[in-house]
């Protein structure tokens, strides 16, 4: 079942990345001066493709019980402000720093426990905030593509399931940790100052340990995105 899971997470993900090329096609092959020195600010729709986890281990001292959490993409929103810049003369190579927030959720199904199914039905929610770097691979007249990833500062929400299971195991739960990121741009000019891009991404959360015993430890978030967006240069 966890290898057709990962099967599906990686089709997804390779449709995601092909359809965000395809959005930005262009029909003109002749490159374009690069912009240089300029800030912008970045705003898109983020809905989340598939959304999984590492597992949940109930920790009943000194028994800990393995199982699965069954999690659902739902939305997010992401809001960027960045500066480009063209490093070399003859063929410069495009390169961006931005700072990048990113606020959104996920729908927690149920939870597969050893012998038995608890439907949960309820949200987990997340924020972040990355410090990209971002590569331009290459451009035409009109379109351009980036690779990049960051790190930052991520927070989950778990919310109270307690009453779902007998032993109270899912307790609330926000955490602090390291979050990572990865990204796929693909932009095409709609005038001198703005750009609209198709992205597929990639999110890792942690999702934290209660300290009460019983109790659980929601393991880690992995988030595959796609994202529409707009961005404006200054």
């Amino acid at each position: 079942m966890k290898k057709i899971d990962n099967l599906r997470k990686k089709a997804l993900l390779v449709i995601a990345v092909a359809f965000s090329s395809v959005l930005v096609v262009a029909t003109d092959v002749r490159a374009e001066k690069s912009r240089n020195q300029n800030w912008y600010v970045a705003g898109s729709f983020v809905p989340i493709l598939d959304a999984g986890g590492s597992g949940l281990h109930i920790n009943l001292n000194p028994v800990v019980v393995e199982s699965i959490s069954d999690y659902k993409g739902n939305r997010a929103w992401s809001l960027a402000v960045g500066h480009e810049v063209a490093l070399g003369t003859s063929h410069p190579l495009n390169v961006r720093i931005e700072v990048e927030c990113v606020v959104g959720s996920i729908d927690r199904k149920s939870i597969d426990l050893p012998g038995t199914t608890i439907v949960l039905d309820d949200t987990v929610n997340f924020r972040a905030l990355f410090l990209n770097g971002m590569l331009g691979l290459f451009e035409t007249r009109h379109s351009r593509w980036w690779i990049g990833g960051g790190v930052g500062y991520g927070q989950t929400k778990f919310p109270d399931a307690t009453s779902a299971t007998p032993c109270g195991c899912l307790q609330p739960l926000t955490h602090d940790a390291l979050s990572f990121r990865v990204k796929f741009q693909a932009e095409r000019e709609i005038s001198t100052n703005a750009a609209l891009f198709a992205e597929a991404g990639y999110i890792k959360l942690t999702g934290g340990e209660t300290n009460n015993i019983p109790g659980s430890d929601y393991g880690t978030l992995n988030v595959t995105n796609l994202a529409l967006g707009l961005r404006v240069y200054l």
